[in-house]
């Protein structure tokens, strides 16, 4: 039976992970890494999360190296702590480390309460309102409700967004695929009917090397001031284009959708 730290190193090693799911395998490696999958108990889980929970926030300090930083742990970090091991254990199981019937130790495990920040991310009610006012306010470029319904329904980065181009999407399976994401890996995201009705309505469809949002100048258009416009003709402030992405999250979420699928849904 593999430890848990050979099973994480497997785990890691299946995917070009991001930075954070790095640091937090090596937590769970640090203090129960040369322990067996199927030895790890609750009570070891539970002190390991008080060690957590007991060091709190941390930052990066000099020579990339990470400090404490002497307050409390967030609850969504919390969080993902937690379902990082699951993560794992689940990564187990499908290689057959592990028995079918097997319960790991973090199966019961409450959520901690997140505080959502509804400045964060749009609704879809607040969504459609915007679309709503691009179209009337949008009359030069008119293409900007077309984006906010791709960034919505994707939950793409801007930047991912406005550099698509035409040969990136194939309208007649509903799909959009971004060749480099954040974390350095190709991305296949589904378009919904309505962001594809949006999208068929645009032209240069013909040209695969075109870009969807391109500008006059052919390049992908600069939204900044369309975008402020359409906000303040729209009655809502403090948001920005990335709160599309955080809108498509939390719909995702409220749709029943695990932190995994959303993680792998968005990038």
């Amino acid at each position: 039976m593999p430890t848990l730290a050979q099973t994480v190193a497997g785990f890691l090693a299946a995917k070009n992970y991001d930075a954070a799911t790095v640091s937090r395998c090596a937590f769970w490696v640090e203090h129960l890494g040369d322990r067996e999958l199927k030895d790890i108990s609750p009570e070891e889980f539970d002190e390991a999360l008080i060690i957590l929970a007991e060091r709190g926030r941390l930052k990066a300090g000099k020579n990339r190296k990470t400090v404490r930083t002497g307050k409390p742990l967030k609850a969504s970090s919390f969080n993902r702590y937690v379902g990082q091991l699951g993560s794992v254990y689940r990564y187990a199981k499908r290689l057959r480390l592990l028995p079918r019937a097997y319960i790991p130790p973090t199966q019961g495990v409450e959520r901690e309460p997140e505080t959502l920040r509804h400045d964060r991310y749009f609704t879809p009610g607040e969504e459609e309102r915007l679309i709503d006012v691009a179209r009337l306010v949008d009359t030069r470029w008119g293409k900007l409700a077309a984006a906010i319904r791709v960034a919505f329904v994707t939950g793409l980065r801007r930047s991912n967004v406005l550099h698509l181009k035409w040969g990136d999407l194939d309208l007649a399976v509903g799909t959009a695929t971004v060749g480099r994401t954040k974390n350095g890996q190709p991305q296949v995201s589904v378009l919904t009917p309505s962001a594809i009705e949006e999208l068929h309505n645009l032209p240069g469809r013909k040209d695969p090397d075109a870009y969807v949002f391109a500008g006059r100048r052919g390049k992908p258009h600069d939204i900044r001031r369309i975008w402020e416009k359409t906000l303040t003709a729209a009655g809502i402030s403090g948001k920005t284009f990335h709160s599309l992405r955080h809108g498509c999250g939390s719909a995702l979420v409220n749709g029943g959708a695990s932190q995994g699928q959303v993680m792998q849904i968005m990038g």
